[in-house]
């Protein structure tokens, strides 16, 4: 059996780095703590006996950190990579005024997946400028953080803010469909993605963007042993609060709580 020592428990978070996404720890932490519990249901029937009887229910979980106050510059002088789709076989199709609905959707592949930029299953448009211009404003209008414009035949899709370089070579697509005709895909790939500046470490600043924002954010709980075991809990969680205590003649602190959503993913074994 060997010991699970303070440094060798790490709290980091996942969250894009200067060469992708990676668990970056969380600056100047001293102590984490991971707490998980269920509720239970009382099954107790006259026939039960002395003792009740219980079936779990509910689990939840939570964690805090606490450590020393580090500061850090926010992300900079990012280039943000764009997509163009020409989407001229639209304009070719032969079928506007549109007969029939035109079912659209214009997606964006990130390392977790695909986001949906804009979707119509109703569209009914005189004009492929008419189409072009809804698709457009769905685009800006829509809560991804990227943003279009038209020019020509295509739309110039930029992304959202911190992807840098990442999404460089990865896809954008348009699937269109004029009922009942048989759908079409229309394939890019964004380019001219530049990473900004950002932390080896998850500072103050960062914490309190989370928590004003209300963004969840993953985390990872890891610990090893002196014999080279491992134990390590990936959590989706919300920051619920976060506390600074300063005074004269010392450091400035902090300690900040988190609380889980969904089910964290808890695995050991050796190295």
């Amino acid at each position: 059996m060997g010991l699970v020592r303070g440094e060798d428990v790490i709290l980091s978070m996942y969250t894009q780095t200067a060469t992708g996404f990676d668990y970056v720890p969380f600056g100047c932490a001293r102590s984490v703590t991971f707490d998980i519990s269920t509720d239970f249901i009382e099954t107790s029937v006259t026939e039960s006996g002395a003792f009740k009887t219980f079936l779990p229910a509910g689990k939840q979980y939570s964690g805090n950190i606490e450590g020393l106050v580090f500061l850090d510059k926010p992300q900079l002088n990012e280039t943000r990579a764009t997509t163009t789709l020409d989407l001229t076989d639209i304009s070719d199709s032969g079928e506007f005024p549109t007969t029939g609905n035109l079912f659209c959707l214009i997606r964006a592949f990130e390392i977790t997946g695909w986001v949906n930029l804009f979707v119509t299953s109703t569209g009914i448009f005189a004009t492929f400028a008419d189409f072009l211009s809804y698709m457009n404003n769905g685009i800006n209008s829509g809560a991804t953080g990227y943003t279009s414009v038209i020019s020509g035949n295509s739309l110039i899709i930029t992304v959202r803010p911190g992807l840098g370089s990442s999404i460089n070579g990865w896809n954008s697509q348009c699937q269109y469909e004029f009922s009942p005709a048989p759908g079409v895909n229309i394939d890019a790939t964004f380019s001219g993605g530049i990473y900004g500046y950002y932390p080896s470490k998850i500072s103050m600043g960062f914490l309190y963007n989370k928590f004003m924002v209300g963004d969840s954010i993953q985390i990872k709980y890891y610990e090893t042993d002196d014999e080279n075991h491992y134990l390590y809990k990936v959590c989706q969680v919300y920051i619920e609060s976060i506390n600074e205590t300063a005074s004269f003649d010392n450091i400035a602190t902090f300690s900040a709580s988190f609380k889980g959503t969904g089910v964290p993913n808890i695995s050991y074994g050796q190295i």
